[in-house]
């Protein structure tokens, strides 16, 4: 394979081949419908097994193969640290070893292996199913840059401050931030009242990202970074370095201590313990927030991400995804068996996982089938008021230069280098790379 996947391999193949070729990693099916063995498809995802999304999926599957006597089953291998995972992809793709579903997003590593001709578009899928139920997000969250989607999507995803109110009300502070200037008043106020201010993680390059973005996307919406990626814009612009100014003084003086190196289940628990104030997270972790009425439980409240002056959108235009999607390839595809699970899978999903696992589907779902919170109502709305979404720095920028990002991102955040130093360092692996997966 070309380009990132090349270079990726020469460096790993060597100590990976051997644990990644095996039988269990190969996109060919075992047993078959003719022999009545149980046929058997392989899924790689991030996804752990308590994950609101794969339990939908799953008892989706379960009832399937119940209620369709399908000789079926589906097999997960499950790696939950992204950077490894995605390692793990590069070099089953390089040799041509891919599942049959792997999760993935619309970002360069997907476009560099469908450019191999080994993945389904979804468009494709979606008409061939006779499938109709995708939302906006969706069905367009997971698009590349040509247009194409390999992307099946899963989640209908907010992103909201969530904060303790006891916290809060300890602290005296009395009023949501409605702008960022307001945001670090109450982090100090906060901090003055011996209360960490802020849940996060670094391990991840997105939370950190989303951070840096924030200022970006209400003054410029998604331009600023459509033309960083490419390098019609630099870091080192103003917007650029207000943005570095604005997350390293979040970093330095708010975030949880051991941010850097704190995984996604430490900032949980620092949240959820009541050690940290706010945690900026997804509607997929509604289920912590809520109880069996699915309305939030009385110390959990959210409020929008500020604004800033001179901003060009509103308080309900934010970060919504379709979470992490998952790539079909072609060989799967032609198996009538997996297009027949397939398509009861993307049938029976939407419901399981609004009902069952408190997640909001990329797909409309039947609304009469049990009581709607209020929570959900407003979830909703907001979903629906949403004018204009975010898009996420790591999946729009080039893999190479995510990579120097999310280096450089933590040296700013910890006070190494200077919002300066770091547009440098963005800017030139943006003048470096992008010409190679842009054709710019």
């Amino acid at each position: 394979m070309k380009r990132l996947i090349c270079a990726l391999l020469s460096v790993l193949m060597v100590g990976s081949l051997a644990a990644c070729g095996s039988s269990d990693d190969k996109s060919g099916s075992e047993g078959g419908g003719q022999t009545g063995e149980t046929k058997t498809f392989n899924w790689l995802t991030v996804r752990n097994e308590d994950s609101p999304a794969r339990k939908a999926q799953e008892s989706s599957i379960k009832e399937y193969i119940e209620k369709e006597g399908a000789n079926v089953e589906v097999k997960y291998e499950v790696i939950t640290d992204r950077p490894s995972y995605y390692q793990k992809v590069k070099i089953l793709a390089s040799s041509n070893e891919l599942p049959h579903l792997f999760d993935a997003e619309g970002d360069t590593l997907t476009q560099e292996i469908a450019e191999t001709g080994v993945l389904m578009e979804v468009d494709d899928i979606y008409k061939d199913l006779d499938y109709d139920r995708m939302l906006n997000i969706g069905l367009n969250y997971g698009r590349l840059d040509n247009g194409k989607n390999y992307c099946l999507a899963w989640e209908n995803n907010l992103e909201y401050f969530w904060y303790h109110k006891d916290l809060f009300e300890q602290a005296g502070v009395t009023k949501t931030p409605e702008t960022f200037d307001e945001l670090m008043e109450v982090c100090q106020t906060l901090k003055d009242a011996d209360i960490t201010p802020i849940a996060v993680w670094g391990n991840e390059a997105w939370p950190l990202l989303r951070w840096m973005a924030f200022i970006p996307f209400r003054l410029q919406g998604n331009d600023y970074i459509e033309s960083l990626k490419v390098g019609d814009a630099k870091m080192s612009d103003p917007v650029g370095i207000q943005a570095a100014e604005f997350f390293q003084e979040m970093a330095e003086n708010y975030f949880m201590p051991g941010w850097s190196t704190a995984s996604a289940s430490d900032a949980r628990e620092a949240f959820f313990n009541g050690s940290t104030a706010i945690f900026y997270i997804g509607s997929w972790e509604v289920p912590n927030f809520t109880g069996e009425d699915r309305e939030l439980k009385d110390d959990y409240a959210y409020f929008y991400m500020p604004t800033v002056d001179g901003a060009i959108n509103g308080q309900t235009d934010m970060w919504s995804h379709a979470g992490t999607g998952t790539a079909v390839t072609k060989k799967a595809y032609e198996d009538q068996d997996f297009k027949d699970m397939l398509k009861y899978l993307l049938n029976a999903y939407p419901e399981k996982a609004f009902y069952d696992e408190n997640l909001y589907p990329a797909m409309t779902f039947d609304t009469t089938l049990g009581e709607m919170s209020e929570f959900d109502k407003a979830f909703l709305a907001d979903s629906e008021a949403l004018t204009s979404y975010g898009y996420c720095w790591d999946v729009r920028m080039d893999a190479a230069t995510t990579e120097v990002v999310t280096k450089e991102i933590v040296n700013l955040g910890m006070g190494a280098i200077t919002p300066e130093q770091f547009a440098e360092k963005v800017d030139a692996a943006v003048a470096e790379n992008a010409p190679k997966y842009f054709n710019k």
